[in-house]
């Protein structure tokens, strides 16, 4: 049984490395990318790295994003099940996310078809703007339960707008295991304007919430107007927050 790691990317030249110095510990089946027409140096780092087995290229970026974040994880996926055994495992990252997880005997309980993992925003704070985001200490108390770690099945897909999660069979008994750093919004200053307005510009359901953040990367409180919380206290079980899927904000 291996774990097999799968991603769609784009222009993630300053962190790809460290992110698959980071999966390519997990990913003992190695790492299958697809490239989001990058236009800098992330496809050569990606194709020397040596846990990737795979990176594809698509030849047009695509401003139906809502199309594209399926389509893309699709064809990660179907190029990973080529090579993939019946009994091996998917996992599905983004450039931007760090897992902390310990229980690996899920992995081998026949009875486990999936694994979420709760997901934590870091944030930009004035102690810490000016540090390199992997000394950022704080996130919002809100989480996202998300499906990382699946088994090898016919079943699995990705066919709707917007799609992160997999298809998973109807069976599925899905545990809840394990917690995700997410970096999205605490990179830097720089790449948190640049999110901004990649949502205003490409995501009409988004574009007037991150309307609003453009030029606001420093943060006192997550974005949904929560106090921030240390991550440290997450890992320790001190802190756990909140789910976010169950508020009525959004997921983004």
């Amino acid at each position: 049984m291996r774990i097999i790691g799968i991603t769609k990317i784009r222009n993630e030249e300053k962190i790809i490395n460290e992110t698959l110095d980071h999966w390519g510990k997990i990913c003992t089946g190695g790492i299958y990318i697809v490239d989001d027409k990058s236009d800098d140096d992330t496809v050569e780092i990606c194709t020397s790295h040596p846990a990737v087995k795979s990176v594809q290229q698509v030849e047009h970026w695509d401003p139906d994003r809502e199309k594209s974040e399926w389509k893309l994880r699709q064809m990660a996926l179907e190029r990973a099940q080529q090579d993939a055994n019946k009994d091996d495992w998917f996992v599905y990252f983004d450039a931007d996310e760090r897992l902390y997880f310990d229980n690996w005997e899920l992995l081998f309980d026949r009875n486990v078809g999936a694994i979420s993992c709760r997901l934590y925003d870091i944030y930009i704070t004035p102690e810490d703007k000016d540090l390199d985001h992997n000394q950022r200490k704080w996130v919002g108390p809100e989480f996202r339960t998300i499906v990382f770690f699946f088994r090898n099945s016919p079943y699995l897909r990705y066919n709707k707008p917007d799609q992160r999660i997999v298809d998973l069979p109807g069976d599925c008994r899905i545990v809840v295991a394990g917690i995700v750093k997410h970096f999205g919004k605490g990179l830097s200053v720089e790449h948190w304007d640049e999110t901004c307005q990649y949502y205003i510009d490409f995501w009409p359901k988004y574009a007037d919430k991150w309307q609003a953040r453009l030029g606001k990367a420093v943060h006192t409180k997550s974005d949904f107007g929560n106090k921030l919380i240390k991550f440290n206290d997450v890992l320790s079980g001190r802190e756990e927050g909140f789910s976010l899927e169950q508020m009525p904000y959004g997921k983004n």
